[in-house]
């Protein structure tokens, strides 16, 4: 069993979800009715919001073991690694589910989103959300409250989610509120400034840096020591070239991708998302074509969004994209050469492997 095993990968995640439903089952001071509700409710819940993507994450938790060990990890290594990379999908999970309520999102991964579906609606799928978060702490506790790296690893998840949120947060008001509806559109708060601190945030800590660092974690490595501080921050410093350019990728695929290939309709011109697209054509634009943007961006029109996508196709940002993601490649294996121990460098090459001239 290996990092590119989705198979083995997916059967430790049926083993995490039959334990999280015997917890249901096993509550106290409920009837078995009850039970048997929450049971039906969570058997569809958890197996519909958290399996279903790329697992590009959790894969990384066991290829980071993997290229720290230096060598075939035993069955138990494999499970434990395996374990943790299921608990980063599940904060996926959590913030994928309420994500699109925010953005008030209509298909993810080729599916309706949860909250779409007619038995679930956002009354439920907020408290799911929060129940997906939850189910983290209890499959940690479960099988790592004896491990040496237990307080490290639960403070990697805590950290990890507030500044996920606090990203969030960053880009949800890109265009503020005021008295109960989004302010007028400001395109002076569209920067890459403001976008980088976004990414950084949002981004870049959840899908790139929690992983390897869970890696560093359970392989003993001390982040207090000289060592350990500087493979933790090697780690942080390419992570966040990573996820920023993952991101800007996202930004031009939610614009150009087709929706079935994609496996959603991206919504970030109707949400007035300050995304990399608008930052740019907000340094190429003229006067007039300026104009285009403050009258559709942020509207919910489907000519209006078409305007914009017109805009983006006559300043040549996807073109320019492209330039920008041939830089990243050559910036990133620059760093990711330069980083020690020499094996260490595996775990980089896994993750832009990945990511590189990606197409949903």
């Amino acid at each position: 069993m290996t990092s590119t095993d989705k198979d083995a990968f997916l059967a430790v995640y049926k083993e995490i979800e039959t334990d999280l439903i015997s917890d249901i089952q096993n509550l106290p001071a409920l009837s078995d009715n009850v039970k048997q509700q929450l049971i039906n409710y969570y058997s569809v819940c958890i197996p519909y919001t958290v399996p279903g993507g790329k697992m590009t994450r959790g894969l990384t938790v066991i290829k980071g073991v993997e290229v720290l060990k230096q060598r075939k990890l035993t069955d138990k290594e494999y499970k434990d690694a395996a374990i943790l990379g299921w608990q980063v999908e599940w904060l996926q999970a959590f913030f994928l589910v309420a994500d699109d309520i925010m953005d008030a999102s209509i298909t993810r991964r080729g599916a309706p989103c949860w909250y779409k579906k007619p038995n679930v609606t956002q009354d439920n799928a907020i408290n799911d959300a929060l129940i997906l978060e939850n189910m983290i702490y209890q499959t940690l506790r479960r099988h790592f409250k004896k491990h040496p790296s237990y307080v490290q690893i639960l403070e990697l998840f805590i950290d990890t989610t507030f500044q996920t949120e606090v990203g969030q947060h960053i880009d949800t008001n890109g265009t503020p509120y005021a008295d109960g509806k989004r302010a007028p559109l400001d395109l002076s708060r569209f920067t890459l400034d403001r976008y980088q601190g976004c990414v950084r945030y949002k981004t870049c800590y959840y899908s790139f840096y929690l992983s390897c660092a869970l890696a560093l974690a359970y392989c003993g490595y001390d982040p207090e020591t000289t060592e350990g501080k500087a493979l933790y921050q090697n780690a942080e410093d390419i992570c966040m070239i990573l996820g920023e350019y993952f991101q800007i990728q996202d930004d031009v695929l939610d614009a150009f991708a087709p929706p079935e290939v994609l496996g959603k309709i991206g919504t970030d011109i109707e949400d007035a998302k300050c995304s990399w697209l608008v930052c740019k054509a907000l340094e190429l634009v003229t006067e007039e074509q300026k104009e285009i943007l403050m009258t559709n961006y942020g509207k919910h029109d489907a000519e209006g969004v078409k305007k914009v996508k017109d805009l983006y196709r006559e300043l040549k940002l996807e073109e320019l994209f492209q330039t920008y993601e041939e830089e990243q490649k050559r910036v990133c294996d620059d760093l990711i050469a330069k980083i020690e121990p020499e094996n260490f460098q595996d775990l980089f090459k896994f993750l832009l492997g990945k990511i590189y001239k990606r197409q949903k």
